[in-house]
């Protein structure tokens, strides 16, 4: 699932890791913010679909951000990311029409799949304690157990030949099920299907 995205952090190196990790995962990052104004600039310019936003800015609130784009374009995905997952923070963000709401200490899978789920049921709102809950009811039936193998092998960095000798099985074998896998995950790159593979809870 591809969309483009703006990353919005007065932190540099949480913003390059996020850049990072949903690049990985198949986005696009179009651009990057540190600030309310940055933010509110770098959306006028580059009309991202997807917008992932601190609530703690230098110069405001994150959701100064998400009423200011969801005043402008109701259908740009606005994920809110915080330290702070108390409920009131979460009730605040729904309310100023934010998609989602993830805690900083869940882990870069559950913004992938926050992200993920805004862009296919856009008027609905999750927070990461919802997601993991979604996660642990998920079965792996997705995948089938050979290919969930094949996954956790190109996890583990290994290529074709290395799974095959691995797994006793062909390299054209292999090659069937990775690209079963990229299929079944709608994935283009390893790096997206052992993004999407963890954020769904199957690694």
């Amino acid at each position: 699932m591809n969309a483009t995205v703006l990353v919005v952090d007065d932190h540099p190196v949480v913003r390059v890791g996020i850049v990072k990790s949903l690049t990985a995962a198949g986005f696009t990052c179009i651009g990057q913010a540190s600030s309310v104004k940055e933010a509110i600039a770098a959306i006028a310019l580059h009309n991202p679909q997807v917008i992932s936003v601190d609530l703690n800015l230098p110069d405001g609130n994150g959701l100064e951000i998400v009423q200011w784009v969801k005043k402008h374009s109701a259908t740009t995905v606005v994920i809110v990311l915080s330290l702070n997952d108390e409920l009131d923070l979460i009730s605040a963000a729904a309310r100023a029409g934010a998609n989602g709401f993830i805690s900083k200490s869940s882990g870069i899978e559950l913004l992938i799949a926050a992200i993920e789920n805004a862009l296919l049921h856009p008027t609905t709102f999750t927070s990461n304690r919802a997601l993991e809950l979604l996660m642990r009811e998920k079965t792996v039936d997705l995948l089938s157990p050979r290919e969930i193998t094949v996954t956790s092998y190109l996890a583990g960095e290994k290529n074709v030949s290395e799974i095959a000798t691995a797994m006793f099985i062909s390299q054209a074998t292999v090659k069937t099920h990775i690209a079963s896998i990229y299929r079944k995950l709608d994935a283009h790159s390893r790096q997206s299907a052992v993004a999407r593979a963890k954020a769904i809870g199957l690694l």
